[in-house]
C-alpha cells in the first residue's frame, strides 16, 4: 500500500464534517481490498484536554431538522479534521482484506495519510452507476457490489437489515426503521453503512485479538422479544403498508428491543448479529470513537493507552447515561409537540380524518385529560373498528379512563377482538412492554369431542397483586384455544361481560383411521380435503389490496375455525395458495 493513500467521500449533501472516506479493489484471488479511513481526531484532541473535556460533555453532535450543534468546535469538525478533496489529511485507515465469501482474512490498521479525491453525497451515487464515463463510476461500482453482498450476507446470517430502494426506507444498526430524506440517497446511505458496519466489526475484533481496552457497542435482546424471523416479517411489512403506519412498525420493533449501550466487556449486538461490535468512525461526531480513537492510536504507535479498563467503564458509563437524559428530554419535547397537534385537531374537530399516528396521538392526550372521551372521538373510533392499530386498541381498553363512552368503546373492542382473537394475545405483548405486565399463563390440553381431537386453553395473569382467570376453551388448534381463552382474560380483567367465544365443533362422528395432510399436494386442495376426511367446515377466503393500482399487494385471510393466516403475493391465486399452506403449517405444528 502506498503512503499516501487515495479515498473517496460519501455523505449527506448538507454534511461539512466528513470523517471517514473508502476505498475497494478487488484482489487477484477474487477477494475484495476494503480501506476505511477515519480522520485522525486523536492527534489533536488528546486525553484530557480541554477539547476532551467539551467533547465528553456534549458525547456527541445533535441533529435538528435545521442544523446541528457539533460535538466539536466548527473550525475542527467541519475545517481542520474533515477530508476535503485534495486535501492532505492525518488518517487511521481499516484495511481489511476479504475472501471471496466476504470472511475476513486479514486486518491492518495504521497511521498514515490520505486525499480524499471527491466529495460525493448519497445523491450523486445512483447518477454515477448510470454514467461509465464518470471518473468515479469503476469505485462505486465496485462499493455498490460489496455493499449489496455484505447486506445479503447479513441478512442470511440473521441481522436486522433491510431496504426499500423505491421509498427511501432503511434500517439501523439496532433494526429500526429509518426514512431518508430523499429515496434517491438509499443506495450510497447502503454503501457507507455496511463499509462502516464492516470496519467497525473489525476494529472490534481487532481490540479483542491485541487485549486493548475499548468501548464495545453492545445491543441485546428483551425476555419477551419474538424470534429474528418474525421480526424480519415486521420489518418487511414495510413494503406493503402505507406510509401513514410505517411509524407503527418502527415504534413496534423499537419496542421489542432493549437500548444500544457501551461497555467495557462484549455482550453481543443482536441487530445486527454480531459477537463483538464497536464505534470507530465517526470521531468527529461521537465521543466513543473518538476515545476508541485514543485507544487504538496509541496500540499502534506502541505508546501507553490513555485509559484504563476501569477509566473506560466510567467513560460508558457516562455516555449511556448522558443517552438515556438526551433520549429523555427529546422525548418529552417531541410528545408535548404531538399533543399539541392532537388538540388541534380535537379542537378543529379534525379527528376523523386523522391519520393513524396522530389518531394514536389524540387517544393518549383524550387519556391523559382523564375524563370521558368527547362524541366525536367516540363516533370516530367506531368508524375505525376492525382497522385500528393495535397499540390503539390497548389505550383505550387498559389505559382509559372510566367513562360511559370509553366503557362502550371497550365493550365494542372486545366484541371486534372476538372476531379476531389473536389481537388479545398482542395486547398483553405491548401491555408486558409498556405498563410492565407479566405475559399470561396458559393451560393447555388435549381432548376428544366426538372423535374429533380438540385443545382447550385456560388463562391466568396476576395484574396489581390480583389473580384473573378465563374460562375454558376449546379449538381445533392450540394457538387457537390459546386465543380465544385471552380473549376471555381481557374481559374478565376489565369486568366487562365475555363476548361470544363459541367456536363451532361438529361433533359427527369422524373415521377412526388418522386422517393426515397431504402436504405434497396443492395446499388449498390439501386443506380442503383435509376438512372433507374430518368433516370440518371449509376454511374461508378473504382478499386486501394494498400498493400502486398498477402493481398492487393482495393478502388473503384463510379463516379455520378461530385460527386465521395470512398470504401476500402480486396475485390472488398466489396469495390464497400462501394463507393455506400457513394454516397447514398452524395445523400441522400447533397440533
Amino acid at each position: 500500500m502506498p503512503d499516501m493513500l487515495r479515498g473517496i467521500t460519501i455523505d449527506d449533501v448538507t454534511t461539512r464534517d466528513m470523517d471517514d472516506a473508502i476505498w475497494v479493489e478487488i484482489t487477484e484471488n477474487g477477494g475484495w481490498h476494503v480501506v476505511v479511513m477515519i480522520t485522525d481526531v486523536a492527534k489533536v484532541i488528546s486525553k484530557h484536554s480541554e477539547l476532551d473535556r467539551l467533547a465528553m460533555s456534549r458525547i456527541e453532535t445533535r441533529y435538528y431538522a435545521n442544523g446541528n450543534s457539533p460535538m466539536l468546535p466548527r473550525r475542527l469538525a467541519d475545517e481542520k479534521l474533515s477530508l476535503w478533496p485534495e486535501e492532505s489529511k492525518y488518517v487511521l485507515a481499516v484495511d481489511i482484506v476479504l475472501g471471496m465469501n466476504l470472511s475476513i482474512l486479514e486486518t491492518r490498521l495504521l497511521r498514515t495519510v490520505m486525499i480524499s479525491e471527491a466529495r460525493l453525497s448519497f445523491s450523486d451515487v445512483p447518477r454515477i452507476l448510470s454514467d461509465r464515463e464518470h471518473t468515479q463510476y469503476a469505485l462505486i461500482k465496485l462499493a455498490s457490489q460489496l455493499a449489496n453482498d455484505l447486506l445479503t450476507q447479513r441478512r442470511n446470517l440473521g441481522a436486522l437489515a433491510f431496504y426499500d430502494l423505491g421509498r427511501g426506507l432503511v434500517t439501523n444498526e439496532e433494526g429500526s426503521i429509518k426514512q431518508l430524506r430523499c429515496r434517491e440517497d438509499t443506495i450510497g446511505y447502503v454503501i457507507i453503512q455496511e463499509l462502516m458496519i464492516l470496519a467497525n466489526m473489525a476494529v472490534a475484533e481487532y481490540a479483542v485479538k491485541n487485549d486493548i481496552p475499548i468501548l464495545f457497542r453492545n445491543h441485546t435482546a428483551r425476555s419477551a422479544t419474538p424470534e429474528r424471523g418474525d421480526l424480519m416479517k415486521l420489518l418487511e411489512s414495510i413494503t406493503v403498508i402505507p406510509e401513514v403506519n410505517i411509524a407503527t412498525v418502527r415504534d413496534t420493533t423499537y419496542m421489542m428491543l432493549n437500548r444500544a449501550e457501551y461497555g467495557p466487556v462484549i455482550l453481543g449486538h443482536f441487530g445486527l448479529n454480531l459477537g463483538a461490535y464497536t464505534h470507530f468512525t465517526s470521531p468527529i461526531r461521537r465521543y466513543a470513537d473518538l476515545v476508541n480513537h485514543q485507544q487504538i492510536r496509541a496500540h499502534i504507535q506502541n505508546e501507553p493507552l490513555p485509559h484504563s479498563k476501569e477509566e473506560i467503564l466510567a467513560i460508558a458509563s457516562h455516555i449511556n447515561l448522558m443517552h438515556l437524559e438526551n433520549d429523555k428530554a427529546k422525548s418529552e419535547y417531541m410528545k408535548e409537540k404531538a399533543y399539541r397537534k392532537a388538540e388541534s385537531a380535537i379542537l378543529r374537530n379534525r379527528i376523523d380524518s386523522a391519520s393513524d399516528t396522530d389518531f394514536e396521538r389524540i387517544t393518549k392526550l383524550l387519556i391523559r385529560k382523564e375524563d370521558d372521551c368527547p362524541e366525536a372521538y367516540y363516533d370516530a373510533f367506531r368508524r375505525r373498528l376492525g382497522k385500528l392499530p393495535i397499540i390503539c386498541a390497548e389505550l383505550v381498553l387498559l389505559q382509559a379512563p372510566d367513562g360511559k363512552r370509553w366503557t362502550e368503546l371497550r365493550r365494542a373492542l372486545l366484541e371486534e377482538i372476538a372476531t379476531a382473537p389473536h389481537k388479545a394475545v398482542s395486547i398483553f405483548d405491548i401491555a408486558q412492554n409498556i405498563l410492565g405486565w407479566q405475559m399470561p399463563v396458559y393451560k393447555v390440553a388435549n381432548t376428544i369431542r366426538g372423535n374429533l381431537p380438540v385443545f382447550t386453553a385456560q388463562s391466568a395473569i396476576r395484574v396489581n397483586n390480583i389473580e384473573y382467570r378465563s374460562a375454558v376453551y376449546e379449538d381445533l388448534t392450540k394457538k387457537g384455544a390459546t386465543q380465544l381463552a385471552s380473549v376471555d382474560l381481557l374481559a374478565t380483567i376489565l369486568g366487562l361481560p365475555v363476548p361470544n367465544l363459541k367456536t363451532k365443533i361438529i361433533d359427527s362422528p369422524a373415521s377412526n383411521d388418522e386422517v393426515t395432510i397431504n402436504t405434497s399436494r396443492d395446499p388449498i386442495f390439501a386443506l380442503q380435503e383435509y376438512c372433507q376426511a374430518k368433516k370440518l367446515p371449509l376454511p374461508t377466503y378473504s382478499f386486501k389490496a394494498e400498493g400502486p393500482t398498477c402493481k398492487p399487494i393482495f393478502t388473503c385471510t384463510c379463516t379455520f375455525g378461530s385460527s386465521t393466516s395470512t398470504g401476500q403475493a402480486g396475485n390472488k391465486k398466489r396469495a390464497k395458495r400462501l394463507a393455506a399452506r400457513e394454516m397447514i403449517y398452524t395445523l400441522v405444528l400447533g397440533s
